[in-house]
């Protein structure tokens, strides 16, 4: 018996057809291969990026939509300090680093890259009093503000 365009084409199809039900039917009954791990959210700060209340120096800051949500950040002079950085973009590279000012030649701190989503602490002693410029490396024309040190 000799096969015919038209019997290709339909055995063709029955195997797709069985491919494509089955991951409509694996997606309705929410079979996932792996668990979601949301981070937990960051305790609260002033929208200004001031220390938060007690005593602790922990600033925090998120990048979103290739933007921080803070142009902002104060701290004290000489102090150790946290800087809690939230990079909600999915699989976009981020940092946060400090420089002496915008034209980013001297470098005051420098965070890490990562990945995002994902929260990591940035910790460091903050410079002497004055105006310092931040930005994310990876998108410094979007992504800057001013540290504020007293």
């Amino acid at each position: 018996m000799a096969f015919k365009s038209w019997h290709i084409f339909i055995f063709s199809l029955v195997p797709l057809a069985l491919v494509f039900a089955g991951v409509i039917i694996g997606s309705y009954r929410g079979v996932d291969s792996d668990r979601e791990i949301f981070p937990t959210a960051a305790p609260a700060t002033p929208a200004s990026g001031t220390p938060a209340p007690g005593g602790e120096n922990v600033l925090v800051i998120a990048a979103k939509n290739l933007l921080f949500d803070k142009r902002t950040l104060n701290a004290a002079a000489n102090t150790p300090i946290t800087i809690r950085f939230d990079n909600q973009d999915a699989a976009t590279l981020h940092n946060l680093a400090v420089y002496r000012d915008r034209t980013a030649r001297t470098t005051t701190y420098k965070g890490d890259l990562v990945t995002g989503p994902v929260v990591v602490e940035y910790k460091f002693t903050t410079p002497a009093a004055g105006s310092y410029f931040f930005r994310c490396d990876v998108h410094p024309d979007t992504m800057t503000g001013t540290f504020v040190v007293k």
